[in-house]
């Protein structure tokens, strides 16, 4: 998996993690960064300013109202609901979280883009006293065409270019379409191609701020490199301006240092996180409550991590030195990693690799062992440590013997920590080193 497209899974995290059946469901924090979740029984607002909603807290209503910033999850759709609309996009939901895309012809069975299709336009009544069930509102309508520009662009990543054309014409509707009226002419698709009919409008919308990354990365797909750097710089001005979420923020700022880095030098590509990671850090110490700070930081130190690891690369194909990449991971475990255990971790993973690649083995060694029995390292991480691991066993094993001791134990783990590799992370790129 590309650096990019690792970025692209991580932004749809919540929306996969939400797409089971059942209750809605709202994961949000409080101004300490305590984050919690409920079980939703009606959203009453959902601006981008305010939200408010009925939800079960400890077995018991009640309503929460908070500022949309701090909603970190709540993609809408029941799967147990009395409304037909609310169960078809929970089906859709489950559809595009299981890659189930496009419509299957034989035999037929509707994909995620059908079914989120038929829901964004529909205006269905139901007949009186029926409303219940069958009523579309425009809270249907604009998740519904939400989710299809999720679709669509996934569809555009997996190859099928005309989607992401098809993605930019939805995200510019739901623009249009977030306006205070209660309804508005469209192009509504037909059997055979479109025809003209009402549908539904729902003012200002806390989803707008996604849409308009969407598009950024969307551009960014279509190697619109000035159109999707005015794009993302549009979210970004956007975000610091106004109350956004601060996971959006990070999401525009590295989705940006993505787009630039992609096909430069290693060395380069590093600048440019660093670049990323200090402006983050910046805009972390201006954020209004803890839960802002606390989100941004972890993303500033991330970047910083990630450049670190680029410098490594770029020792990797003898660009630098491995002093270079080694002095970063140090200055990174002297100063952010006291406070983040995953920048701790992997500039712990990081200086590992760096040593055995200089030849200290016992150091080496004691290093990459701490982060393994640590538990805490990301699967890259690991795997990366147990591919040094082994190198740094027979370093270390011919260092004793050279202070006259006999190194053969050690020498025979390597054997243990590549099998260990090659059982946990058969498909990575260690493992095959390890062969």
């Amino acid at each position: 998996m590309t650096r990019r497209n690792l970025w692209t899974a991580l932004a749809l995290v919540a929306l996969l993690a939400a797409a089971g059946s059942g209750q809605e469901m709202l994961e949000y924090a409080e101004a300490d960064g305590t984050v919690r979740s409920a079980p939703v029984e009606r959203v009453n607002k959902e601006d981008e300013k305010e939200f408010s909603a009925r939800v079960v807290i400890g077995g018991r209503p009640r309503k929460l109202d908070i500022p949309s910033r701090r909603v970190i999850s709540l993609r809408r759709g029941d799967q147990d609901a009395e409304n037909q609309w609310s169960k078809r996009l929970a089906t859709g939901k489950r559809l595009l979280a299981t890659g189930q895309l496009a419509t299957q012809q034989t035999p037929p069975v509707p994909g995620a883009e059908e079914t989120f299709e038929k829901i964004a336009y529909s205006t269905e009544k139901g007949l009186p006293g029926e409303e219940e069930e069958y009523a579309a509102l425009p809270w249907h309508n604009e998740y519904a065409l939400f989710y299809l520009i999720e679709t669509r662009y996934q569809m555009g990543l997996l190859g099928d270019k005309a989607k992401l054309v098809q993605a930019l014409a939805n995200i510019e509707e739901f623009k249009q379409r977030s306006v205070k009226k209660a309804a508005i002419e469209w192009d509504v698709p037909a059997d055979k191609g479109t025809k003209k009919g009402k549908v539904f409008c729902w003012g200002d919308s806390r989803l707008l701020p996604d849409v308009l990354l969407l598009e950024a990365r969307i551009l960014a797909a279509q190697g619109e490199k000035e159109k999707a750097i005015a794009a993302f710089d549009a979210v970004i001005d956007r975000t610091k301006k106004g109350d956004a979420p601060p996971q959006l923020l990070n999401g525009a700022i590295i989705a940006k240092a993505e787009f630039e880095a992609a096909g430069l030098p290693s060395e380069q590509q590093e600048t440019i996180f660093r670049s990323a990671g200090s402006t983050l850090a910046g805009v972390a110490r201006n954020q209004p409550d803890d839960f802002g700070k606390q989100v941004v930081t972890r993303a500033a130190n991330r970047a910083l991590l990630r450049g670190a690891d680029l410098l490594r690369e770029s020792a990797e194909q003898q660009k630098v030195t491995w002093d270079t990449p080694l002095a970063r991971y140090q200055q990174l475990q002297a100063g952010e990693g006291q406070k983040d255990s995953a920048v701790r971790v992997g500039a712990q993973a990081g200086l590992g690799a760096c040593l055995v690649e200089k030849g200290q083995g016992e150091t080496a060694y004691k290093a990459l062992l701490s982060v393994v029995v640590g538990g805490e390292a990301e699967p890259e991480q690991a795997a990366l440590c147990l591919y040094y691991l082994g190198r740094a066993a027979k370093l270390f094993g011919d260092e004793v013997d050279r202070q006259g001791g006999k190194g053969d134990f050690l020498r025979a783990e390597t054997e243990r920590w590549w099998g260990d590799l090659k059982a946990r992370y058969p498909t990575s790129r260690w493992a095959e080193r390890a062969k």
